[in-house]
């Protein structure tokens, strides 16, 4: 079986596997929400990760109370946009709920727990990674990642805010709070790229930490994103809902909350210089 056929033998394990009533599902008993739902020394063990998390950096305090709002489909090269556009130095904390994906699944490794699943061999003759069970901490990702957030608020902290705005609700959250937080200066940056390359990315992601694992070289591996998670953010149009949530929440009233409020559009079908628009307390400045 050639290379391509193998890893797209493997994918389809891994959505058949995450599907309804199977050992991957959100839904399947499996979660770690599930799994040590009584247990009283859950929150003492999800502190420990808040602690963890936030001993990872130390950003500098320089009083700019900054903030990125990450948008844009999985694939799509949201974190080397920031980096090639250099919109982020290092004063900057990435709250990104992934990294507490992987601390979530090694703990619960080390309970015990997915022994079963860690020892299913696919169709390439390996087992299951680490990270292909992401979505069994999900859940508790969200709720350990918000709470990080507010500590880094409170503390007043520059932050990147990682994810895809894919929600429609979120973007007037995160105003919100940091609106509370007296931030003034907040950036939303939405990278789009056709769903074509979603897809291609999201796979070529993925199949090279399975393959990283596979040689020894990495104990976690990729995390797989389901082609129908990608599908669904194009529903609409050639476009992905992250941007239409992206100009929402800068279009919104709670943006005037905030002194200073930039969208930054980069469109890598286009190829041309982003599209920026700036809103200050809330009237339109630059752009559209």
């Amino acid at each position: 079986m050639s290379r391509d056929r193998l890893r797209d033998a493997v994918s389809r394990q891994l959505v058949h596997l995450g599907g309804r009533g199977q050992p991957l599902h959100v839904n399947s008993g499996l979660s770690t929400l599930d799994l040590y739902e009584g247990d009283r020394r859950r929150d003492r063990t999800l502190a420990e990760v808040i602690e963890w998390y936030l001993a990872l950096a130390e950003p500098d305090r320089d009083g700019q109370c900054a903030a990125i709002i990450s948008a844009g489909p999985p694939g799509a090269g949201k974190s080397t946009a920031l980096r090639e556009r250099h919109l982020v130095d290092g004063s900057y904390r990435y709250l990104d709920a992934d990294i507490v994906k992987d601390e979530l699944l090694r703990r619960a490794i080390a309970d015990g727990h997915y022994a079963g699943l860690l020892s299913t061999v696919l169709a390439d003759s390996h087992p299951i990674a680490p990270r292909e069970l992401a979505a069994l901490v999900h859940a508790e990702s969200t709720d350990v990642i918000d709470d990080i957030r507010e500590v880094c608020l409170q503390r007043r902290e520059n932050v990147v805010i990682e994810g895809t705005l894919q929600w429609p609700p979120l973007g007037d959250i995160l105003l919100a709070q940091l609106g509370e937080h007296d931030y003034t200066d907040v950036r939303i940056v939405d990278v789009e790229v056709p769903a074509s390359v979603a897809h291609e990315q999201a796979v070529l992601r993925w199949w090279a930490g399975r393959l990283a694992v596979i040689a020894g070289q990495d104990e976690m591996g990729g995390r797989f994103s389901p082609p129908a998670a990608i599908d669904g953010l194009y529903r609409e149009g050639p476009v992905s809902r992250c941007a239409t949530n992206a100009r929402a929440t800068f279009d919104s009233s709670l943006a005037a909350e905030i002194t200073r409020v930039t969208l930054i559009h980069i469109d890598r079908r286009l190829g041309a210089e982003p599209l920026v628009s700036t809103r200050v307390e809330g009237k339109l400045v630059d752009g559209t």
